[in-house]
């Protein structure tokens, strides 16, 4: 009887150190899938960003002293004047961000496209993003609330960009450990904000 129930303690005690083995082996799984996500995503905004920063910086090259750079300026949509070709044609680019209803076949419900459009071509996606905001400020630093508009454009000096960046691919969670409120998956993330872009050829 003695020896039986030395059995049935053993047994017991093995399942319970078998599943505290298991149990960690899962965190170490979804800890190297948020690691090898979290460097996808911020060689994917790094990307995205050097592009989209390179564009903004350039806004108004190759316009006359004294002609209005920004045409219209959104939270999440600006459109400017800029020579992009460097061949002294002026060009209208604009930047918007998209529906997520683009995206819909991805796993990540938030994921949206940022469009490029130059004049009246077809529109480009040069990012995909969960979150793209814009804000303009005056030569003195204050916040000029989007929509900006009429004889407001004129004043804004400096653009701030913030962009966040999600992995499409989900690591979905065991149902235990949602708790309430919390998204079923994980997205490995990384944020990025650039503080006070001023164009270099914006006139003060």
């Amino acid at each position: 009887m003695s020896a039986l129930l030395d059995v049935l303690i053993s047994i017991l005690m093995g399942g319970m150190l078998l599943l505290n083995v298991l149990g960690a082996q899962d965190v170490v799984a979804e800890d190297s899938s948020m690691y090898q996500g979290d460097v996808l995503v911020q060689e994917m905004l790094i990307t995205q960003v050097q592009y989209i920063e390179g564009e903004f910086r350039n806004m108004g090259y190759g316009l006359p002293p004294g002609q209005q750079t920004i045409l219209a300026a959104g939270d999440s949509a600006i459109s400017f004047l800029t020579d992009i070709g460097r061949n002294g044609i002026i060009d209208t680019l604009r930047y918007s961000l998209g529906p997520t209803s683009e995206l819909s076949a991805t796993q990540n419900e938030m994921d949206r496209y940022v469009h490029r459009q130059v004049n009246s071509e077809t529109p480009t996606s040069p990012a995909v993003v969960t979150y793209f905001h814009l804000r303009y400020l005056t030569a003195t630093g204050d916040t000029l609330p989007g929509p900006v508009t009429g004889a407001d454009l004129g004043r804004i000096k400096e653009v701030e960009i913030s962009m966040e960046v999600q992995n499409p691919y989900a690591l979905y969670r065991p149902q235990g450990a949602v708790v309430t409120g919390e998204r079923n998956a994980l997205y490995s993330t990384s944020y990025w904000q650039q503080t006070r872009l001023a164009s270099q050829n914006f006139r003060r």
